[in-house]
């Protein structure tokens, strides 16, 4: 019993000793680092600005009347599209509405050098105004769009006496969908789609040197975009 009674009292002093040590080394331990984290759903509300790259084709279910001869050409092909655009997005739970405008410019979509054709044509100007609604998963936002669309159409003669820069103003409409991904707070990404349809247009030069109708048929644009949120 002495010898249990003296292991007990050794016990209670050695932890007598070693418990301050113990808090004293806790004390002097660095606190962990504080991670911030974002929140767990996106918010994809407010302004927003950015550029897009793209692949732009008409699907050649148009085409060029000659009103001179009355022939009709081709006029489907591709060309690059670029340009700059700017929106905003009210978010309200994981349904996203907005509205979003466009400005962007084409290289020649059409270059037919058939004998008796001989034109290319490009878009000096293309502007969209749409309508936008999606469905929010934290940082990716799938989305429907629609709206209206302007284009200033150029027609150029590739060889002989075809006139060059025939230009004329198009108006039509745009739907599409797309898919974005928040990368950051502030730094998102895009690739959409658009099909486009403009009213036919007559390209003309004074004193009937050269009169065509443009019926542009469809227009498949696929692009991708990088967004600055503000």
């Amino acid at each position: 019993m002495k010898i249990i009674s003296r292991v007990s009292i050794a016990l209670l002093a050695s932890l007598t000793i070693v418990a301050p040590l113990g808090e004293a080394f806790a004390a002097d331990a660095p606190a962990p680092p504080v991670v911030e984290l974002r929140p767990a759903q996106y918010d994809w509300s407010g302004v927003y600005a950015g550029g897009w790259v793209g692949l732009a084709c008409l699907d050649g279910r148009g085409s060029l009347h000659d009103n001179g001869t009355g022939l009709d050409w081709s006029n489907g092909g591709c060309g690059f599209k670029g340009g700059a655009l700017m929106g905003y997005n009210y978010q309200f739970d994981q349904f996203v509405v907005g509205a979003e405008a466009d400005l962007g410019t084409t290289s020649d979509i059409v270059r037919n050098t058939l004998p008796g054709a001989d034109f290319r044509f490009n878009v000096n100007y293309l502007a969209t105004v749409r309508g936008r609604a999606g469905w929010a998963m934290d940082n990716n936002l799938f989305y429907l769009t629609a709206g209206g669309a302007f284009a200033q159409g150029e027609l150029n003669g590739i060889a002989g006496p075809t006139p060059s820069h025939l230009t004329a103003n198009q108006f039509g409409w745009t739907v599409g969908a797309g898919m974005e991904h928040a990368v950051s707070d502030h730094f998102r990404v895009r690739m959409e789609y658009l099909y486009t349809q403009f009213a036919n247009t007559n390209y003309s030069t004074c004193g009937g040197v050269c009169n065509v109708d443009w019926n542009w048929g469809g227009e498949h644009e696929v692009k991708a975009a990088a967004i600055w949120a503000f």
